[in-house]
């Protein structure tokens, strides 16, 4: 968002880019991100369990949770299915719209040095993007395909992605 209206819209970015603006988008995503987690969540603590309690993640997943229930998950599992999807493609979406935006923009400048800077910022921030998206992506398929049964490799996977990118941060920027 920040990148698409700093090139394509330069001269209006202070008032585009306003702390309100920023506050309502900040409230909205984690207004997205409270409702899409309380779902799965309620319906969780509404299964019964009937062996083990203890989960075998480290992480705040909830097919682990619905594994150790003694009743029928599918519709749990449809639920975290649509819900995953919606938290990786949602933003991967918007991402990949406003940098394919950005790039019609950049291709009318008229002036070779200005295009490669304007490049050179969009690819660093993509190059990141992908960091992180790619192996969550890549550790979901595999998980639900079943292709991963090793419960360790799927948390070295989850873990990389999640602390690599942020690593990352001061050294590509």
């Amino acid at each position: 968002y920040d990148r698409l209206i700093a090139i394509c819209w330069p001269l209006r970015y202070s008032t585009i880019h306003t702390n309100l603006r920023m506050l309502l988008i900040i409230a909205g995503i984690w207004s997205l991100v409270v409702l899409l987690e309380i779902f799965p969540v309620i319906f969780a603590a509404r299964l019964p369990y009937c062996s083990s309690r203890e989960v075998q993640s480290y992480c705040c997943e909830h097919g682990p949770v619905y594994k150790l229930a003694c009743t029928d998950i599918s519709y749990n599992r449809q639920l975290a299915t649509a819900k995953t999807l919606t938290a990786l493609l949602g933003p991967l979406t918007f991402i990949i719209f406003t940098y394919v935006i950005v790039v019609v923009a950049v291709t009318r400048i008229a002036s070779i040095s200005q295009r490669w800077k304007a490049f050179h910022t969009c690819l660093t921030h993509l190059l990141l993007v992908l960091l992180y998206y790619m192996p969550v992506i890549l550790a979901y398929i595999l998980g639900n395909l079943r292709l991963v049964q090793n419960v360790d490799l799927f948390t070295a996977i989850l873990t990389v992605s999640v602390t690599l990118p942020p690593m990352l941060n001061p050294i590509i920027y």
